[in-house]
């Protein structure tokens, strides 16, 4: 008997609907991406540093995936704006944030919060880190930290310092110092390392508390004094200035840090891609150099490792700031 190749309608039919049903179930990330827009959702003001990496990386993952990346920033609320957007948003790849060591405080800081970084974010990639740098302007009296402490704590609550506002990293650094150091300064919170810096220059603030990145700059055309870094070595662009460490003040061995996250439950495949492509971006030498010329260290920190340290981080956090009675409002 000879077998026609002609299928019959109900064969046909039956063809078609397996198909759609295995179309159906592919993993809706099997298409990633698509013709979507990827966003780095950046919770603070343009211009800053975390702004300039955030781009940094955006530029070239456009260029490696094939795909548009683009930058959203979301200031206000020391940060919670910006990454409750990631936090609720659908784990898709198509909605990241940079998060920074100030961000992983939002736990600690804001425990009414309807989202937790450490529940609903999980990290994909660190871009690098920099020391928090204490400085004064280049007339100051002050050249040695030792001399700033004597003064202070001659002078009880007169003296003040300035940081880029109020429940950062470098907040906590400058009241956990304090504390230390037995001395009571006065916070002055600005909007912004700027406004900070502007006025450290300008002699209007006796002390800032600032990220190395734009106390860098001012160091290097003479204008600030920085006294000591906040990190566990001394960093390569400052090999005369002390670390916080090496004055008595071992506990303090901190830095600023961003990297990119994204909201929990991206799947592993998304993840995995996001997560080679920043590796590769942060290692090229072009971004290298620019980062390490604005006191960053690039970082190796990916995927799984770096997802533990963000909960180890927000962990220690929460152990810490209460102890320094640091709230949103001083």
């Amino acid at each position: 008997m000879w077998w026609s190749t002609r299928k019959s309608p109900l064969i046909w039919r039956w063809t078609t609907v397996v198909v759609l049903l295995g179309w159906l179930s592919m993993p809706a990330y099997a298409a990633w991406p698509d013709e979507q827009v990827i966003r780095i959702v950046v919770p603070q003001a343009a211009g800053g540093t975390n702004d300039t990496v955030a781009r940094l990386i955006s530029n070239e993952l456009s260029r490696f995936l094939k795909q548009t990346v683009i930058v959203e920033n979301r200031p206000g609320a020391s940060g919670a704006i910006g990454m409750q957007q990631v936090a609720q948003a659908k784990p898709d790849g198509y909605t990241l944030g940079l998060a920074s060591d100030s961000t992983a405080m939002l736990d600690a800081l804001r425990p009414t919060l309807r989202w937790k970084f450490q529940r609903d974010l999980s990290g994909i990639a660190m871009v690098g880190d920099q020391p928090i740098s204490l400085a004064v302007p280049v007339a100051s009296p002050y050249k040695t930290l030792a001399e700033l402490v004597r003064d202070a704590r001659t002078q009880a609550g007169k003296l003040s310092y300035g940081t880029s506002g109020i429940g950062t990293s470098q907040h906590v650094v400058g009241e956990w110092w304090s504390k230390l150091a037995d001395v009571q300064m006065v916070h002055v919170p600005y909007k912004g390392g700027g406004q900070a810096s502007a006025d450290l220059v300008a002699n209007q603030v006796p002390v800032a508390v600032l990220g190395l990145a734009p106390m860098l700059v001012q160091h290097r055309a003479g204008k600030v004094r920085i006294l000591a870094v906040s990190s566990q070595q001394r960093n390569p662009n400052l090999t005369d200035v002390p670390t916080l460490a090496e004055l008595g003040y071992s506990q303090i061995t901190i830095t600023q840090w961003a990297g990119v996250v994204a909201p929990t439950g991206l799947p592993e495949p998304v993840a995995r891609r996001l997560s080679d492509e920043i590796g590769r971006i942060v290692q090229m030498p072009e971004i290298q150099k620019k980062l390490l010329e604005s006191g960053i260290t690039p970082s190796t920190l990916r995927g799984a490792a770096f997802d533990k340290f963000l909960k180890d981080t927000v962990s220690n956090w929460e152990r810490l700031i209460p102890t320094l009675n640091i709230t949103l409002s001083n």
